[in-house]
């Protein structure tokens, strides 16, 4: 009877490991791509690396990522970011995606409380 005890607990916390952070920000980012991507542009099978924090993005790489995001090709050029605020540390995720059978990979920047994205760069 234990032993069915400890099974059933076991796969209760495994599920709700899987509703957590690495969730949030994949929602995160789709919902950016959906809302930032160029007219026409179809996306499927969208897969996520695990999540990971950065301290090496400081404020001026971002500044320079956003620029840089202007000229992406497979994004509009009018992002428009949340308020700046000082980065001490940033979440990071590579998405790979495919549009018409051809793969892309972004890199995301979101904060740390997993609310907006920061920054991100087509790779």
């Amino acid at each position: 009877m234990k032993k069915y005890l400890y099974i059933i607990i076991g796969m209760f916390l495994l599920l709700f490991a899987s509703c957590g952070p690495q969730q949030d920000a994949e929602e995160l980012v789709e919902q950016f791509m959906e809302q930032n991507m160029r007219e026409g542009q179809n996306i499927s099978g969208i897969h996520f690396t695990d999540i990971d924090s950065t301290r090496f993005v400081n404020d001026s790489v971002v500044i320079s990522l956003r620029h840089q995001a202007k000229r992406a090709s497979r994004y509009q050029g009018n992002i428009k970011y949340a308020p700046d605020q000082p980065f001490k540390q940033l979440i990071t995720t590579r998405v790979r995606y495919y549009i018409e059978e051809k793969e892309y990979s972004d890199t995301y920047y979101l904060d740390m409380d997993l609310t907006r994205v920061v920054a991100f760069k087509e790779n």
